[in-house]
C-alpha cells in the first residue's frame, strides 16, 4: 500500500511540473514576440524621410509665374529712332546751329514733342527753317519702321502727324524759345522752310529698307 501511495504522489507531482512548465512557456511567448516586434520597429531610419518637402510640389492655383503680366508692345521702336535723329540732329557740318537735340513720344496721348536747341545767334529764319526740317526728317524716320506711314515731300510734312499731334520747338541755348509751335493730329502744318538751298543736308534714308509690317 504504502508503494502505491509513493507512486501516486510521484504521478502527481510529474503532472504538477508538466503543467507549471506549459504555462510559464505560454506566458513567456507573448514578451519574446513584442520584443522581435520592438526591434523590427527600431530598423526603420526616420532620417531617410528627411527633406521630402524640398520635393514638394505647388498647387496648380499657386503655381504662378511673376513674368505672366501681359506686355504692351510699343507702335514703334522710339529708341531706334532717338539714336537716328540725335546723329542726325546734331551734325553740325549739315546744321552749324544745332547744340542738342530731344524729343517725346506718348503714346497713350499720341503726342510727340520735338525740341532742338541751337546757338543763342540763329535767327527767327533759321528756327522756321530748322523746325521744317525737323518735323519732315522726323516723319521719314518713323516711316522706316511702317508702311503704313508716307514720307515727306516738297508739299507734305508726312503722315505721321495724321495721327500724332506735333509740339515742335526752336529753342537758344540756356535762354528762350525762338519757335515754339503746336498742332493737332491731321491739322494743316504752316512751318517754312527755305525756298532754295545750297547747303547739302541729311543723308536721306535708302528705299530698300525694309519696314515694319
Amino acid at each position: 500500500m504504502r508503494i502505491l501511495k509513493r507512486m501516486a504522489v510521484l504521478a502527481f507531482a510529474v503532472l504538477a511540473l508538466s503543467g507549471c512548465t506549459k504555462s510559464s512557456i505560454s506566458d513567456e511567448t507573448p514578451a519574446v514576440m513584442d520584443e522581435n516586434v520592438g526591434a523590427g520597429d527600431e530598423e526603420i531610419d526616420p532620417a531617410k524621410f528627411e527633406g521630402d518637402d524640398d520635393d514638394e510640389t505647388l498647387p496648380r492655383d499657386q503655381n504662378i509665374l511673376i513674368d505672366d503680366e501681359p506686355f504692351e508692345e510699343s507702335m514703334y521702336d522710339w529708341d531706334q529712332v532717338r539714336h537716328d535723329a540725335t546723329e542726325v540732329f546734331t551734325n553740325t557740318e549739315n546744321y552749324p546751329q544745332s547744340v542738342a537735340f530731344d524729343f517725346t513720344a506718348d503714346e497713350e496721348a499720341l503726342t510727340i514733342a520735338l525740341n532742338w536747341t541751337v546757338k543763342a545767334d540763329t535767327s527767327e529764319a533759321q528756327a522756321m527753317e530748322y523746325a521744317a526740317e525737323l518735323v519732315k526728317l522726323f516723319n521719314d524716320m518713323v516711316a522706316v519702321q511702317s508702311l503704313e506711314i508716307e514720307n515727306s515731300s516738297a508739299t507734305s510734312f508726312g503722315t505721321l502727324w495724321d495721327t500724332f499731334a506735333l509740339n515742335v520747338k526752336i529753342t537758344e541755348d540756356g535762354g528762350a524759345a525762338i519757335l515754339d509751335k503746336s498742332y493737332k493730329a491731321g491739322e494743316a502744318i504752316d512751318l517754312k522752310g527755305a525756298e532754295s538751298s545750297t547747303e547739302a543736308g541729311p543723308e536721306e534714308v535708302p528705299e530698300d529698307v525694309p519696314k515694319k509690317v
